[in-house]
């Protein structure tokens, strides 16, 4: 079972939760570890726990719905004149694949849905590409940025929030999203829900079987608790999407540099503040994320070749029995 009781020296959040697992539904879990919030800092204790039946990892216990957004800080978004290079890359890349996807399905104009779309980065390049773009996010600072920055008119709220007729959704995108919901498994089904019959979801997430989550356990960048409440790997994610009625059709291990850079730039600034009492200059941080990527770039391409990248890309479709019906957009 999951334990109640905080070990010595650990700090539970004020307001918690003891979630069942989402996959299964048991409550037989076992302790991991415990992970710190090493982005704001926060005195909590979070415990990374792994259902004993089917293996999913998730934090238990948990901060709440009402209480998640306060470890949200305005920073978690890079509010920028202009997207960094690295953000672009990214959206530029996921773009691409998209409207290729769109093209190949004969959607000249694809309804594309980006959960979680941040400061609308992505979106403005599919619209840009001919797209019909909507986007949800839960940040307010986020969604006037998107607004005010690109033009797009994008909801402020949680996916639950989102009340499009069902089969009206070509391509939806979950971009490094469901590790954040409380209940995966509801998100999926609503996502299959809102696709279209041939319409398809693209995936993107942590991947804690991982050479990378292996190396730095608690101190794994990806970890980022607790607003990733969930940690999948192939198996588990993929046994997810066929309980919410999908048909897994790629799972594709990404070489990115990004986790094992940024675990390994966390660890440095640790040793900056024990040997010089403060934290590493923005501009040092930069000069050294710069020097390691291309030096990261062998090993994460190994790992992504032996099946251990440190993030999963899946495409799924909506099973032929499991889809809404067509609706308006």
């Amino acid at each position: 079972m999951t334990e109640s009781v905080p070990r010595e020296n650990e700090r539970q959040p004020a307001a918690a939760e003891w979630p069942d697992c989402a996959l299964c539904g048991s409550v037989e879990t076992r302790r991991l570890f415990t992970a710190r919030d090493r982005l704001t800092g926060r005195p909590e204790t979070f415990p990374v726990v792994a259902c004993v039946h089917c293996g999913l990892v998730f934090i238990s216990p948990r901060p709440p719905v009402q209480a998640i957004a306060a470890y949200y800080p305005d920073a978690y978004y890079p509010l920028d004149a202009e997207p960094s290079p690295e953000s672009l890359a990214v959206a530029e890349g996921l773009c691409q694949r998209v409207m290729a996807w769109a093209h190949a399905h004969g959607h000249a104009a694809p309804r594309v849905l980006d959960v979680g779309c941040g400061t609308g980065v992505f979106l403005h390049l599919v619209q840009r590409a001919g797209g019909q773009v909507r986007g949800i996010e839960m940040s307010p600072s986020a969604c006037a940025y998107a607004g005010i920055r690109y033009g797009l008119d994008v909801s402020c709220g949680t996916f639950d929030d989102v009340a499009l007729p069902p089969g009206t959704v070509d391509i939806m995108t979950l971009w490094h999203v469901l590790e954040h919901v409380h209940n995966p498994l509801a998100t999926l089904r609503k996502a299959r829900d809102l696709l279209a019959p041939d319409g398809v979801v693209l995936i993107g997430l942590p991947n804690f079987a991982s050479y990378e989550a292996r190396l730095f356990g608690r101190r794994w960048y990806s970890l980022d608790a607790p607003r990733h409440l969930y940690q999948f790997t192939p198996a588990t994610v993929q046994a997810l999407l066929r309980q919410a009625g999908f048909t897994v059709e790629q799972v594709v291990h990404s070489s990115a540099t990004f986790g094992l850079v940024y675990s390994i730039m966390g660890d440095l600034t640790g040793i900056s503040l024990r040997l010089r009492g403060r934290s590493l200059s923005p501009g040092t941080w930069r000069s050294i994320a710069r020097t390691l990527h291309p030096l990261a770039m062998p090993f994460c391409s190994v790992a992504a070749r032996m099946g251990r990248g440190g993030a999963l890309e899946i495409v799924a479709r909506p099973q032929a029995s499991a889809t809404g019906l067509p609706g308006a957009w």
